[in-house]
């Protein structure tokens, strides 16, 4: 029989939605009790006895590792963590080649774009009609002969979710290596890499996996790194530095080469913290009851004739209306947290929201 959640008593747990209505996760994600004592202790570690938690930084990324993996159901693929997107990106860049063509979703968030237009790609637009980013639109790009799709997998701008599945088998239709930035999306929803075509993902982890900023996990198929293999190196390439420098043997593969530099202990204690308490409460419990939440939040909208601007498919954790300036003062009045951004307002909701968010919310707006 399967345990009741007290979703009350996981929320004092974290402070942000206990000090405003906190409909902000898609910005950043509240951070636990937990989670900021194991920073804090990392700090008070350095003042007082320097560096002696390296250990168990480079335990917690190798749990890190093998847990997102498992998450993902990533049978045959391989991890890193490095420290954002934009950096995973920038890497992805140089390992394809400029040589390579690329297709990028029109007003896609910037760490998925600039990356590839900075560096003057051949870059190959899928258009976006209204709010909406239309799958034949996109197949008609790929059908036009395309190396690399780079996209997200929720639009951070309005909320819909793309069918990756979908999507997925259009690239191997076409031979097109799929990329996807999965921040907006992963840990709100689930993923199974193995019944999904993705090449490569990236997902900053200070969104829904609540570890404040410092961290993104790569993880990317076997095959992939077989046909774009990775050259980048650094300190931490070096498999033991009591060994020949020179020798390939003592070079790490793979992915992993992407862990450039020392490991950043602070951010990586901090998400493998964060990841385990998500582990306990449970990801499939998480995702039921953040849209058990957004089902009602969308009802309490409709019956307040408030228009809804997120197209389908909509994910289960942003929504997006109009945001008028008398909307934006209400907000600000009644001390909700939201992001206001190009004449729209979005709602981020997760399971530590409660029904009576939803309340203050539509009280606001009304």
């Amino acid at each position: 029989m399967q345990q009741t959640i007290d979703w009350d008593l996981i929320r004092k747990n974290y402070q942000l939605p206990n000090q405003k209505v906190y409909f902000n996760s898609s910005s950043f994600g509240a951070l636990s009790n937990r989670t900021v004592k194991v920073q804090l202790e990392c700090l008070a570690s350095w003042q007082l006895n320097g560096n002696t938690i390296l250990g168990e930084a480079h335990d917690a990324a190798k749990y890190l590792r093998k847990e997102f993996l498992n998450l993902l159901n990533a049978q045959d693929h391989q991890s890193a963590v490095l420290s954002d997107v934009s950096t995973g990106m920038n890497l992805l860049a140089e390992v394809f080649g400029r040589d390579k063509r690329i297709a990028l979703l029109e007003k896609d968030f910037p760490a998925v774009n600039m990356p590839f237009i900075g560096r003057g790609f051949n870059i190959q637009w899928v258009k976006r009609a209204n709010y909406y980013h239309d799958l034949s639109r996109l197949e008609d790009v790929l059908e036009q002969g395309v190396d690399v799709l780079v996209m997200s997998w929720v639009m951070y701008n309005t909320g819909q979710k793309m069918d990756i599945h979908a999507i997925g088998e259009l690239c191997k239709k076409y031979g097109t290596v799929f990329a996807l930035d999965a921040t907006q999306g992963l840990g709100a929803h689930s993923l199974d890499l193995s019944q999904v075509n993705v090449d490569v993902l990236l997902c900053s982890c200070f969104k829904w996996f609540l570890a404040g900023y410092g961290t993104c996990m790569m993880v990317c198929k076997n095959s992939f790194v077989r046909d774009f293999p990775i050259q980048a190196a650094g300190q931490y390439t070096i498999i033991s530095a009591e060994a020949d420098l020179l020798d390939p043997d003592n070079h790490r593969q793979g992915i992993e080469r992407l862990e450039l530099g020392h490991i950043k202990i602070l951010p990586v204690l901090a998400l493998k913290e964060s990841f385990s308490e998500l582990v306990d409460i449970g990801f499939t419990s998480v995702q039921e009851r953040t849209h058990q939440l957004m089902k009602q939040l969308h009802l309490s909208l409709e019956q307040s004739n408030i228009e809804v601007l997120t197209p389908v498919q909509r994910s289960n954790n942003i929504v997006m209306i109009e945001g008028t300036p008398e909307r934006v003062k209400k907000l600000e009045q009644a001390n909700i947290g939201c992001t206001y951004r190009n004449g729209l307002i979005r709602f981020g909701i997760y399971f530590y929201n409660n029904e009576d968010d939803i309340l203050a919310l539509i009280r606001a707006l009304n």
